[in-house]
């Protein structure tokens, strides 16, 4: 029955046809309502859970491996997310996976120790992943290529707008009707995403042609013409994990309250500049823009580390969203740019690869940053692998467009 829902949505798609010159299609909205309201699902639960989880019985080190779980487990499924989606379909698959994640949230209600806690995060993260990816790839589909940097940043507006209406309603649920409440909102929140995916239109993209060896499916995992923009969001992101990691901890420690307020400043910069910037590279002005950004992102960080008074925080956190939305829909477009249409999904799990890690792996190097020098410390050494990210840029993606000329 599940299979003939799905392969009936498949058959209502339109045959191929051109790219339009406009990015507000029926499409592209109902993948942006899609994304919002999967978004919605995840942002309520990263707030909440933690304090969840000391309720069943964990502690510190527990919530750690909460986090560290579903980063994990959401990284190792990105690269097979990409095959799969290249593979068998970005549509038949982004539906498959919407009912995965919908399964998984049910789950929730049933995790009443620690442990069933960790393997249920596992499965939200690579059930997530797989429908992220599948529907990130047919957004690139659908964007006409000389509007796939603003597009990009229009779409990542649904994640950003998630996280700064998200938290607030996860509480709000909690408060007043326990966490039962939460967890089937969470679900109904999923169900919604399914829906708006299943009028969505399959996109003219070919399949990529079948590998037969074991060797050639590891090969295809990854997208080669994707790795310099990813390797530039591995340095961005590593730095960016300690804004979301530890402000609330040097600013509890400085004496601050309502840091909250850092966050919605992050949030609003990042919802003016992500679009600007998208429209700004599509016309050929990557390379400024990706200089802006991480000059602002500097600016930002060192501006953290510089910060004693809540003032001063939101502040730095308007600067350090200035320069986040900059960077990323750039980086988003540059990794699929230059891709063949049958490897966008392959493209699109390498770039998310790269910004998991650089989120998962750079929260651990800074833990032990903060343990060793203090959180102001910390934030000033966050400013190295914002150096990197541009030493990367120019050295790798600079020199790829030179041989593109030759």
């Amino acid at each position: 029955m599940l299979d003939n829902l799905i392969n009936s949505q498949l058959a209502k798609d339109r045959p191929a046809v051109e790219q339009p010159a406009h990015i507000w299609t029926r499409n592209f909205i109902l993948l942006c309502l899609a994304s919002f309201a999967m978004f919605i699902s995840l942002q309520m639960l990263l707030p909440t859970l933690p304090v969840y989880l000391f309720e069943i019985g964990g502690d510190q080190r527990d919530v750690g491996y909460m986090m560290g779980v579903y980063t994990i487990s959401a990284m190792v499924m990105r690269p097979i997310a990409g095959w799969l989606v290249d593979h068998y379909g970005r549509k038949k698959i982004m539906l498959l996976s919407l009912i995965m994640v919908l399964a998984v949230t049910l789950l929730y209600k049933l995790a009443t120790d620690v442990s069933l806690m960790m393997v249920v995060r596992a499965l939200h993260g690579l059930t997530l992943a797989l429908a992220g990816t599948a529907m990130a790839t047919i957004v690139a589909d659908s964007l006409p290529t000389s509007r796939l940097g603003e597009g990009m940043g229009y779409f990542g507006l649904t994640s950003t707008l998630s996280m700064a209406l998200a938290p607030m309603i996860g509480f709000w649920l909690v408060g007043i009707s326990g966490y039962q409440a939460l967890f089937l909102a969470v679900s109904l929140m999923t169900l919604l995403a399914f829906c708006f995916s299943l009028p969505i239109r399959g996109t003219n993209a070919p399949c990529s042609a079948p590998v037969s060896s074991v060797t050639g499916i590891w090969i295809s995992l990854l997208e080669k013409t994707a790795l310099p923009a990813s390797m530039v969001t591995f340095f961005l992101t590593a730095a960016y994990s300690s804004v979301i990691s530890f402000i609330p901890l040097y600013t509890a420690e400085l004496g601050i309250v309502n840091i909250g307020l850092f966050f919605t400043a992050n949030s609003l910069t990042m919802l003016i500049s992500r679009p600007i910037a998208g429209r700004w590279a599509d016309r050929g002005g990557a390379s400024t823009v990706l200089l802006i950004g991480l000059l602002t992102m500097f600016i930002g960080m060192a501006s953290i580390g510089l910060s004693h008074t809540i003032t001063g925080f939101v502040l730095a956190g308007a600067i350090v969203g200035l320069g986040f939305g900059f960077c990323v829909p750039t980086l988003q477009a540059l990794a699929i740019r230059h891709t063949p249409p049958d490897r966008r999904g392959a493209a699109t799990g390498t770039y998310y690869i790269a910004f998991d890690l650089g989120l998962g792996l750079g929260t651990i190097i800074w833990g032990y940053v903060a343990e060793a020098a203090g959180y102001q410390i910390m934030f000033f050494t966050t400013l190295i692998p914002l150096v990197l990210a541009g030493a990367s840029y120019y050295m790798r993606i600079e020199i790829s467009h030179e041989k593109e000329k030759i």
